[in-house]
């Protein structure tokens, strides 16, 4: 029988332990919030440029002062 496994919280640190530990035990994935990703946010920024239109995803989450306020 495998082990059962939860990992609390979806942002980063609970997503990539889940990826890991998925092919190996019965994982249950618990997130409190609407969205997965925790404090990560990317938002897609489009430019023009020489080449054309050009599509950036940009990660506005981790440095921000709600989450790491000594960074801000």
């Amino acid at each position: 029988m495998r082990q059962r496994v939860a990992v609390i919280g979806s942002g980063i640190a609970g997503l990539s332990a889940a990826h890991h530990l998925n092919q190996h035990v019965d994982l249950s994935l618990f997130e409190a919030g609407s969205y997965f990703g925790g404090h990560t946010h990317t938002v897609d920024v489009t430019l023009q440029s020489a080449q054309g239109t050009v599509t950036h995803g940009v990660d506005t989450g981790f440095w921000s002062t709600t989450n790491a306020p000594t960074q801000g």
